[in-house]
């Protein structure tokens, strides 16, 4: 495949090219953007492009969420979460990637915006208590802390206290067992005021 010049593609305001029927050939461009994304001087660019592209992305976004180069995956689920929050769940296989870049991507996916699956709260814990990265471990604590908050997670965080000796993780759990308690008191109170 030829090499694609993403700042020529940035300077066309992505209009997409017309192929010899006169069809807009703009899933070939946004599969060729989201290779760019593997290559440290592009990535920017493409980033940039994709964004702009917003929802005419999602197939070659979601397709790159299974491509073998680390930094596409990565990147892919960085684009998932902002342009295609409804499709987060596509990244839960990646958090058992080998490389611990996407896995901290994709803990940080299931803690923002609209998509955040209860589902993921499994995934999150045990990224949260097996995972060979601290940073993996400390990013799941605070997913759990501060998206996924529940009175159900406080013995969890609570564990996590009570065993842990990385300072930074074990602060993450203590702030996860104060919105535990202080969810708990909320819903207490909610349902007292009826």
């Amino acid at each position: 495949m030829p090499e694609i010049d993403i700042h020529r593609e940035l300077d066309t305001e992505l209009e997409p090219e017309l192929d010899a029927e006169g069809n807009a050939n703009l899933e070939q461009r946004t599969t060729v953007l989201v290779s760019a994304l593997a290559r440290e001087p592009e990535r920017e660019a493409a980033l940039a492009a994709l964004t702009q592209l917003g929802p005419t992305t999602r197939a070659a976004v979601l397709a790159g969420l299974r491509d073998g180069r680390w930094e596409v995956r990565r990147w892919c689920i960085w684009l998932t979460r902002l342009l295609h929050p409804a499709d987060v769940e596509c990244a839960f296989p990646l958090m058992r990637d080998p490389k611990s870049a996407v896995r901290q991507m994709a803990v940080s996916a299931l803690g923002s915006g609209d998509g955040r699956p209860d589902a993921a709260v499994p995934l999150l814990m045990e990224r949260a208590l097996d995972d060979s990265s601290i940073r993996v471990r400390r990013q799941a604590v605070l997913v759990l802390a501060f998206s996924h908050t529940s009175p159900q997670l406080e013995g969890f965080f609570q564990h996590l206290l009570d065993t842990e000796t990385d300072s930074k993780l074990h602060k993450n759990a203590g702030i996860g067992l104060f919105l535990c308690r202080e969810r708990g008191t909320d819903h207490s109170t909610e349902s007292s005021s009826c």
